[in-house]
């Protein structure tokens, strides 16, 4: 019998804590709506992450947000991977992001308790912004390679 998923709660970044942010903050008030709409997102006894939106930061830099998500039963931290994502097109795949390496430290992200998510960004190109434009659940790549984390005792 598969055991039932808990809802998920928003996790402050301890970089974002570090600047006065709180879990008020308007973008991590929308994710929150997001992951109690969606109570099984993330993969159980896992730690797994979900493209959210193409954003613009302050900056005027296009981002792909993410949220990570800790459904181990053990707080994890100092995360690392790669991330592929492409649209497949007449054979080929024209990529967004192709290995990108992407590190959630300690020091940034903070230890991501189980049953939580954290925000995160990876910088876009605008070929690339257009091609998440073009994306779809038939078109589209997305491997996760390489992934390593710590477990907190």
């Amino acid at each position: 019998m598969e055991k039932e998923k808990q809802a998920v709660a928003m996790q402050l970044l301890k970089a974002d804590e570090a600047n006065g942010v709180t879990l008020e903050d308007e973008m991590y008030q929308q994710l929150a709506g997001l992951v109690e709409a969606n109570p099984d997102i993330g993969v159980t006894d896992d730690f797994s992450i979900h493209p959210i939106d193409l954003v613009d930061t302050k900056a005027g830099e296009s981002v792909l947000l993410f949220i990570g998500i800790n459904r181990l039963e053990k707080p994890i931290k100092n995360i690392k991977f790669e991330y592929t994502t492409g649209v497949k097109t007449n054979g080929s795949v024209d990529y967004v992001f192709d290995r990108e390496e992407v590190s959630l430290s300690e020091s940034f992200a903070g230890v991501i308790q189980p049953g939580h998510a954290i925000p995160f960004t990876i910088p876009v190109t605008e070929e690339g912004g257009a091609l998440l434009q073009l994306m779809t659940e038939e078109n589209k790549v997305v491997k996760l390679e390489n992934a390593t984390f710590e477990l907190e005792e």
